[in-house]
């Protein structure tokens, strides 16, 4: 997993106590090494003090990291607050309806890439270069026989940590059985 640092400043030789939620984590005696004491020994393995103790990393992360982290000094308390996302998975393309007529079929399609601690995931679907709806749903209405078969489109889906994206080229194969049935 990827790590934080946290820098402090001006501690004058004093020394940290740095705590999680409001709950006592460590205190660190500045130096070199510096002299850490764990009062919650599963962050043990997971904690580095560096810059003579004024740095902390937090190695790993997990998404349950997120918060915020206070140390303390004397009695002036300095605040950091962390977000912590996943990446995302390649999106998946399914087909919501299908509707034919005499004049041919117009699809709508549904992107999702969402999983547990991905965050505010945005949407959009392009073909080519060109942007051609935001948001994870779109409408795709096929050519008439006789004409050139649309071109093959994007969705791309994006938090902020990753951004991944899938090709759909034929919205007919992918919507095949779904006929005015919405599914879910």
């Amino acid at each position: 997993g990827m790590s934080v640092t946290f820098y402090l400043q001006n501690l004058d030789g004093r020394p940290v106590a740095w705590s999680f939620h409001n709950e006592l984590i460590v205190t660190v005696k500045l130096g070199n090494p510096p002299e850490a004491t764990f009062f919650d020994d599963s962050y043990k393995p997971r904690m580095v003090f560096s810059e003579n103790g004024s740095a902390l990393t937090i190695l790993q992360l997990r998404v349950e990291d997120a918060g915020t982290y206070t140390a303390k000094i004397s009695r002036v308390k300095t605040f950091f607050t962390l977000h912590v996302y996943r990446e995302l998975v390649v999106p998946r393309v399914s087909c919501v309806v299908r509707n034919c007529s005499a004049d041919g079929c117009s699809y709508t399609l549904s992107c999702s890439a969402s999983s547990s601690g991905s965050g505010n995931i945005s949407y959009s679907w392009s073909t080519g270069d060109q942007l051609w709806n935001e948001g994870p749903t779109v409408l795709v209405e096929e050519s008439p026989p006789g004409e050139p078969p649309p071109p093959p489109f994007t969705c791309t889906a994006q938090n902020p940590v990753s951004t991944r994206n899938v090709t759909v080229t034929s919205p007919a194969t992918l919507c095949a059985g779904k006929d005015g049935w919405w599914v879910m």
